[in-house]
C-alpha cells in the first residue's frame, strides 16, 4: 500500500510541497536503515536440509501458473552469497535491489547475482531518502549507481526500488525505470526473526505477489530455505520481477501482478 501527500511540486529542489509516496509504517527511517547490518536471528527456525533441484527448463507462463517474485534489498554482501546458494539449490530466480556503495565494495558478489541468472535492480547509491535530494543530486545518485552495476555485472538495471519505499513523481522521473514496490513484507528489518519471516510470507503469499526481504540479515538467510520449500510444495514458481510483470514502463509503480 502507498499513501500520497499531494501538494505543489518543485522543479528544482525538494520541499514539503512535493508529492511524496511512502508505505504505511510506524518506524522512523533511522530505525529502518540496515547500514548497521546483520544482527543475530532472535527466533530461528530449524535448519533446513536443502534438496538441490533443477531450474525450470523453459520460461514460466505466469498467466497460467502460480508465480511469486522474491526480492532482496540492501546488498550485496557476504550473506548475499548464502541467499544465492539457497536459491540456486531450488532452481529459484529472484531480484536483488542493490545499493551502489555495496556494489562498489562487493563487485564480485554483484556479478555472481547476474551470473546465477537472477535479476539486478537499483536501490540508490547510499540508501538516502531520495525525496530530500535536489534534481542534480538525484541525477548523480542514479548515474553513479547504474555505472557501478554496469561495471560490476555487464548489465544495466531493469528496475528501481526507492530506499524506505519512499518516492515521488520527481524521483520516479529521475530514475527512468519502472518503480517496483511490494505486496508482502515480513518486516525482517524489524523482527530479525527467521521464524516470524517464514510465518508472515507463508500466510500472505499469493500468485502474483512481490515479497520484499533484506539479504544482509542473517535471519532472512535462515528463513529463505524454509520459505522456498513450503512454497514449492504449494506449487509456486519463483521468478524475477521482470518475468512476473512483463512490459513494465518507466515511471510506473508496480506492487504485484494483477
Amino acid at each position: 500500500l502507498v499513501v500520497g501527500l499531494v501538494i505543489p511540486q518543485s522543479k528544482s529542489l525538494p520541499s514539503a510541497a512535493e508529492p511524496v509516496f511512502s508505505p504505511i509504517m510506524d518506524s522512523t527511517p533511522a530505525q529502518l536503515t540496515l547500514e548497521l547490518m546483520p544482527q543475530q536471528d532472535v527466533d530461528p527456525v530449524e535448519p533446513e536440509l536443502e534438496q538441490e533441484l533443477e531450474p525450470d527448463s523453459e520460461s514460466v507462463d505466469c498467466s497460467k501458473l502460480a508465480c511469486i517474485a522474491l526480492t532482496f534489498d540492501d546488498g550485496p554482501d557476504q550473506n548475499t552469497l548464502k541467499i544465492l546458494a539457497s536459491l540456486n539449490k531450488r532452481g529459484a530466480k529472484a531480484t536483488f535491489f542493490v545499493v551502489g556503495t555495496q556494489v562498489r565494495a562487493n563487485p564480485e558478489i554483484a556479478k555472481a547475482i547476474v551470473d546465477s541468472g537472477h535479476e539486478i535492480g537499483a536501490h540508490s547509491y547510499s540508501h538516502k531518502r531520495l525525496t530530500r535530494l535536489g534534481n542534480y543530486e538525484l541525477e548523480m545518485d542514479f548515474g553513479k549507481t547504474n555505472k557501478l552495476i554496469r561495471e560490476a555485472t555487464g548489465v544495466e538495471p531493469k528496475t528501481f526500488r526507492p530506499p524506505y519505499g519512499i518516492h515521488s513523481p520527481r524521483v520516479r522521473e529521475a530514475a527512468g525505470l519502472p518503480t517496483v514496490m511490494w505486496s508482502v513484507d515480513p518486516q525482517d528489518w524489524r523482527t530479525r526473526s527467521s521464524r516470524q519471516s517464514v510465518r508472515w510470507v507463508l500466510n500472505h503469499a499469493e500468485p502474483g505477489a512481490i515479497v520484499v526481504m533484506h539479504d544482509p540479515l542473517i535471519s532472512t538467510v535462515n528463513a529463505l530455505p524454509v520459505i522456498l520449500r513450503e512454497l514449492t510444495e504449494r506449487g509456486y514458481h519463483f521468478v524475477t520481477v521482470s518475468d512476473l510483470i512483463q512490459d513494465m514502463q518507466p515511471g510506473e509503480i508496480y506492487i504485484a501482478r494483477k
